[in-house]
C-alpha cells in the first residue's frame, strides 16, 4: 500500500502535467508538444515535492 506521503507526490505531478497540458493546448500548442511540456511540468512538480517532502520531519 503506498503512504500518503507517495500518494500526495504522485498527485501533485498529476495535477500539475493535466493543468500545463490543457494550458497549452488552450494556446494553441499542437497535442504531442502540449504533452512534452505538460510532462516536464510534472516531472519538475515530482521533484520539488519529493524534495520538500523529505525535508520535513517524521512525526
Amino acid at each position: 500500500m503506498l503512504s500518503e506521503r507517495t500518494l500526495l507526490t504522485f498527485l501533485c505531478a498529476i495535477i500539475a502535467t493535466a493543468i500545463i497540458t490543457g494550458l497549452m493546448l488552450a494556446d494553441g500548442a499542437t497535442w504531442p508538444n502540449a504533452l512534452i511540456v505538460g510532462l516536464g511540468a510534472g516531472g519538475g512538480t515530482l521533484i520539488g515535492v519529493t524534495s520538500l517532502i523529505s525535508k520535513s520531519k517524521q512525526p
